[in-house]
This record gives C-alpha cells, sequence and structure tokens, in this order.
C-alpha cells in the first residue's frame, strides 16, 4: 500500500464528502479511491468512514485520523518546497573536505568570497592531509572535496580543475655553497628533499628541448609535508620540489629560486570530487563553478 497516497485520497473523500468527486479531483477512478480508502482501514484496523448508498460520514476515529492527515500532508507538501527551494535557490551548508596547504593558502579565501556572494550558503571547511576513501567521502557526509588525484570509483565523480607546476626550487644560499645543476641529470649529485606523492619512486622527471629527463635522487627528508619541504628548502637543506600555488612569495621575494628555466617540471593535477548524484545540489555547483573560475585565473 502506497500509504501517502491512501492518506491524500482519504483527506479528499472527508473533504468532498463524496468517492466519485475526490476520484475525479485525484484523477483515478471510483473503485480505486474506495480501495485506498480500504486499505487504510485495514492497516489501521479501523473503520474511518461510515458508508451508506446517499452519503459518507466521518467515524469519531476517522475525525481524529483526518486531523492528523491534513497535518501530515501538510508537512510533506513543505517539504517538498524546501526542497525545490535548496534546488533552485542557493541555500544550505556546503561541507568541503581539501588538503591543508592549498586549502589554507586558496580555498580559504575563495570559500570567503563564496560565502559573501551567497550569504544564505555556510560552508564547512575541513583540513586533512591524509589520504581518504570514497567511503569516507559519502558516510562523513561531505558535500565535495579538494584533492589532488581522481578517485576511480562508481559512487565518485572526479572533476578536473587545472594542472599546478612544481619546480625544482633551492635557496640561494643553498646555490652559493653548492655547484648550481645546469641539467636535471645533474641532482643525482645534489641533496634532494622528497615529496612521498609527488615522486613515489624518487625519481624526478622533466621535459626539456631534447625530451623528458629522468633522474634518481636522494637526501635527507621524505615527508608527504609541503610546510615541511619548504622549511628545509628554506634553510638551505637542498633542492625540492613544490607546488606554484604554495611559494609563489617566496620566488617573488627570492628566497627560494627557480632552479632550471628551460626544463618544464612535474605537473600535478586539481580535482574536485563530490558524490555521483542524478542532481548535483545548487550549493554545490555554484562553489565548484566559483573554485573553477578562481583556477582558471592562476598561474600555475
Amino acid at each position: 500500500m502506497d500509504r501517502l497516497k491512501a492518506i491524500e485520497t482519504f483527506v479528499r473523500i472527508a473533504q468532498t464528502g463524496s468517492l466519485s468527486k475526490a476520484a475525479q479531483e485525484l484523477g483515478m477512478s471510483r473503485a480505486l479511491a474506495s480501495a485506498h480508502l480500504k486499505q487504510l482501514e485495514d492497516h489501521l484496523g479501523v473503520r474511518l468512514m461510515n458508508r451508506t448508498t446517499r452519503q459518507l460520514s466521518l467515524t469519531e476515529a476517522g475525525q481524529e485520523y483526518l486531523a492528523f492527515s491534513q497535518t501530515t500532508l501538510a508537512a510533506f507538501e513543505e517539504a517538498e518546497q524546501a526542497v525545490s527551494r535548496a534546488r533552485d535557490e542557493p541555500r544550505g551548508t556546503l561541507k568541503i573536505l581539501a588538503s591543508m596547504a592549498f586549502a589554507n593558502i586558496h580555498l580559504a579565501p575563495v570559500a570567503a568570497d563564496f560565502s559573501l556572494t551567497y550569504p544564505e550558503i555556510k560552508i564547512s571547511l575541513i583540513l586533512t592531509d591524509t589520504t581518504f576513501s570514497p567511503f569516507d567521502l559519502i558516510d562523513q557526509g561531505y558535500d565535495l572535496a579538494i584533492w589532488m588525484h581522481a578517485i576511480e570509483d562508481m559512487s565518485i565523480i572526479s572533476t578536473k580543475l587545472g594542472d599546478v607546476r612544481w619546480p625544482a626550487l633551492a635557496s640561494p644560499q643553498y646555490l652559493r655553497e653548492n655547484k648550481r645543476p645546469e641539467h636535471p641529470s645533474d641532482l643525482a649529485s645534489h641533496s634532494c628533499l622528497l615529496h612521498r606523492s609527488i615522486a613515489p619512486d624518487a625519481t624526478w622527471r622533466f621535459d626539456g628541448p631534447d625530451g623528458q629527463v629522468a633522474v634518481k635522487v636522494a637526501g635527507p627528508l621524505l615527508t608527504n609535508s609541503v610546510f615541511a619541504l619548504r622549511a628545509g628548502a628554506l634553510a638551505g637543506l637542498g633542492v625540492t620540489l613544490l607546488p606554484t600555488y604554495f611559494i609563489e612569495d617566496d620566488i617573488r621575494s627570492g628566497q627560494l629560486v627557480e632552479v632550471f628555466k628551460d626544463y618544464d617540471p612535474p605537473r600535478r593535477p586539481i580535482y574536485v570530487l563530490y558524490p555521483h548524484a542524478r542532481y548535483l545540489p545548487l550549493k554545490t555547483r555554484l562553489f565548484i563553478d566559483f573554485l573553477r573560475a578562481y583556477v582558471r585565473r592562476q598561474n600555475w
């Protein structure tokens, strides 16, 4: 039994006082309307209406249940309207998961500008440097995640926002104290600070005039934190790869120097991830468009 349809039928019969009129208004046959009423009575175990050949009248139980039914239908209609408004109007809470470095530098100001543009949308921004699974994204109720790699899972949509350069960098102090590498292959004899994700096999790859150059590197630091790599590079510990979105100010101030100008460094994509759904909520769609426009304006 479709209980909601049965309740709707019961309310309409009570309002019109007629099975035929109720059936006509609901776009169903008189027999089906009668069946809905009987199914509801059987489910409740009480008679809701007295039936005679001339009229229908509510029983005492029917009068009590009518008040409940009208309240239920009104609440259901209000809930449907609220959901429709959420689809058509930018409102609600947007829960976002993102990597620590990118979010602190770029996503936080984007979220602030977005909130000013859409004040009815609240943002819950959760930052982490640990990996996560599709189950984490869905089970913990995130609307979307900003990550540096896609997730191969049917329940998750991965949309690429852009690519980020990871140039080879060192401090002026390190380059003064050590012979500056002129070719990527020279890095094999240098102290290198490694990011676990960008080069898990400790091989850095560059594209140059004569094609790709791959060099095996080693050094005193292996980490998954760009903050740790930056600190090591600024201290003169060695050469490292860092994303341009993270070290723009350091390059501008001269605290870090890009080692190679003629070789294109590794690139890493930025993805927005969100649960697969037939209808993407308006709040999510608006934020993705907002972030995409921001990324396109950057020179990473």
